[in-house]
């Protein structure tokens, strides 16, 4: 009889690889909404502020381009030209489409902002952007994986995707930012990062990144010191090689620490626990 690991193995094996896909649709802020890119439409796209990308089906970044121009802001991505106005403290909902059933991965979210300096967002190379975190969940409760209801192995992105919504032709999951309120005024690239670790275990972890231009009001004069999206992740880093379909007690989240901006930080299985396979590939 095959083992429940090898069972569940075989269902994330089996499961669509599109249901991570999509991108996003859209940002609220205030009862503002400000559309995202939109890779198929031919209306016009220059009040978008997410920034473009080139992937025609709207896929991950491969670990194989963790340490490539591609992470920054996603594959083939150019700069957005219209940015959103916020005030440090505020909240936005990012709003991820996805044609089949929206994200439906496990793993962690990530958000990034990195100043754009005298260039501004429209104009910055991504190349020059250093990026501090400033939130990050992951493991949210540990337990044994249990595709497709996760009660029992809890993740950021699952949690998320139970409020997902139909809409269109597709599904949305709604991503809730705070913007610190102690960050310097100032024109910011915010990324929105979510990790699908479905395929971890076969060295295919999944990056979905997006940059979105903010313009930052406030009073605060707080600005961390940030790194390059090229040197945040290795294939190697505990959060990014490993198996989850097993009992998973912890997680250690990629990328640079949180900064002491941080409003909240999952620290729920910070210290990395790995777990034998029970199914080689």
């Amino acid at each position: 009889m095959p083992s429940l690991s090898n069972t569940l193995l075989a269902l994330a094996a089996s499961a669509p690889a599109v249901l991570g896909h999509g991108h996003v649709r859209r940002v609220i802020v205030n009862g503002v909404t400000y559309p995202g890119f939109e890779r198929w439409s031919n209306e016009d796209q220059s009040q978008a502020v997410t920034w473009h990308f080139t992937t025609e089906d709207e896929g991950p970044v491969p670990v194989s381009s963790l340490n490539t121009p591609d992470i920054i802001c996603h594959l083939g991505a150019t700069n957005a030209q219209a940015s959103i106005p916020v005030a440090a403290g505020s909240q936005l909902q990012v709003v991820r489409f996805n044609t089949i059933g929206g994200f439906e991965h496990p793993g962690p979210e990530m958000h990034y902002l990195a100043p754009c300096g005298d260039a501004g967002c429209a104009n910055v190379d991504k190349n020059d952007l250093r990026f501090f975190k400033f939130y990050e969940s992951g493991l949210v409760q540990p337990g044994m994986a249990d595709s497709p209801q996760w009660e029992s192995q809890k993740w950021a992105t699952t949690e998320v995707h139970k409020s997902v919504q139909p809409e269109g032709e597709g599904f949305v999951d709604t991503f809730t930012v705070t913007i610190p309120q102690n960050i310097r005024p100032g024109s910011y690239v915010l990324r929105h990062e979510i990790l699908g670790l479905h395929k971890a275990h076969e060295g295919e972890a999944e990056f979905y990144p997006q940059c979105i231009n903010l313009e930052i009001s406030g009073s605060g004069d707080q600005l961390p010191e940030g790194v390059p999206a090229t040197e945040m992740y290795h294939s190697s880093d505990p959060g990014v090689a490993l198996d989850i379909w097993v009992d998973l007690q912890s997680y250690q989240i990629p990328g640079p620490a949180v900064t002491n901006l941080s409003f909240k930080r999952d620290t729920t299985a910070r210290a990395t626990k790995r777990h034998p396979r029970d199914l080689k590939h």
